[in-house]
């Protein structure tokens, strides 16, 4: 969780609101029907995005502080991959400057290898869900070829 910080708009990630919605399905929260109903709704569409796979480059978003800003709001990055512990490499997309990966269906953005230092290892619990951010950004084919290209070891 975290609040932006300009708007005070607070932010729960998926595992966040995962528990949250599972306390109200098992009555250990108070909630009325409309509540409940859209408990139910929630969860699985909750559950699978937690329990997905980062074996090929994704959209996310995760909080800007992780990345040195000295203000917490969203922002849109790629996961690359995931390691044995489960934590997730995340590439920040920032404006375009040179020498970096522009995707396809967005090239006002780019991401790039460790080189700069900006990526980040970052733990499952600190994925949101990219309804945060417009316009909706959706990697092609060819980018996530670009992206492993970029990150094979």
């Amino acid at each position: 969780m975290f609040k932006h910080g300009k708007t005070g708009q607070t932010y729960y990630s998926v595992r966040e609101k995962i528990n949250y919605y599972t306390d109200i399905v098992k009555g250990k929260r108070a909630a009325d029907d409309k509540l409940k109903a859209k408990a139910a709704r929630r969860l699985p569409e909750l559950q699978r995005l937690d329990r997905q796979s980062y074996s090929e480059p994704k959209v996310i978003v995760t909080d800007d502080k992780k990345f040195g800003n000295g203000m917490s709001k969203p922002r849109l990055c790629i996961a690359v991959k995931e390691d044995s512990k489960k934590r997730i490499l995340v590439a920040p997309l920032m404006s375009v400057t040179s020498n970096y990966v522009i995707l396809d269906n967005n090239i006002d953005r780019q991401i790039s290898k460790t080189a700069d230092g900006r990526n980040k290892w970052i733990d499952r619990s600190d994925i949101y869900e990219d309804k945060y951010i417009t316009p909706r950004l959706e990697l092609t084919e060819r980018d996530k070829a670009k992206i492993k290209r970029l990150y094979s070891d």
